[in-house]
């Protein structure tokens, strides 16, 4: 379901040379969450973290402190089962900054987290420069499926031809 989506993105797993490899069991069971049946099989088709080659932006429900002037946003990652972004590493380095009852699931520009909420299924961007936890999270899409089928190419990076390199970094200094 989300792949023809991703692709028409450029989605690619992002090369990484780490062992680190963890299962989806391994994931439901540490971070206390079940995610959509079509996310696993996702997970399972990249199984590394995904980046984007033409780059990915979305358009949160919520406006939030860092949206361009037409609202967006971009995706940099989606974390994935493998290597030095997975899915447990990333939400274990910032178990004590986001709210319990959410997982990070992949980063936007200046190292902003998505997450998914364990609870109802909800999409969030987590803003990690917030300066209380009341005003850190907000709504992005009400599911997952609703959040990936909303993803779009982002023109600016399509005009600059700023392409992912394999550590996941749009940077070019």
């Amino acid at each position: 379901m989300y792949s023809e989506i991703l692709r028409n993105l450029g989605a690619r797993a992002l090369k990484d040379d780490s062992i680190e490899q963890c299962s989806y069991e391994q994931v439901c069971s540490e971070l206390d969450i079940r995610l959509p049946d079509d996310y696993v099989l996702l997970l399972n088709d990249y199984n590394g973290s995904i980046v984007f080659d033409n780059g990915t932006m979305f358009k949160p429900k919520q406006k939030t402190p860092i949206d361009s002037e037409d609202g967006f946003q971009s995706l940099e990652i989606l974390y994935g089962l493998s290597g030095k972004n997975n899915l447990i590493k990333k939400n274990v380095m910032y178990k004590d900054q986001i709210l319990a009852g959410f997982v990070t699931i992949g980063e936007s520009i200046g190292g902003s987290q998505i997450c998914v909420s364990s609870a109802g299924g909800g999409i969030y961007f987590w803003f990690h420069e917030a300066e209380t936890d009341d005003g850190s999270l907000f709504v992005v899409s009400d599911s997952l499926n609703s959040f990936i089928n909303s993803l779009i190419i982002d023109d600016m990076q399509g005009k600059n031809k700023r392409e992912v390199d394999d550590s996941g970094s749009f940077l070019d200094f």
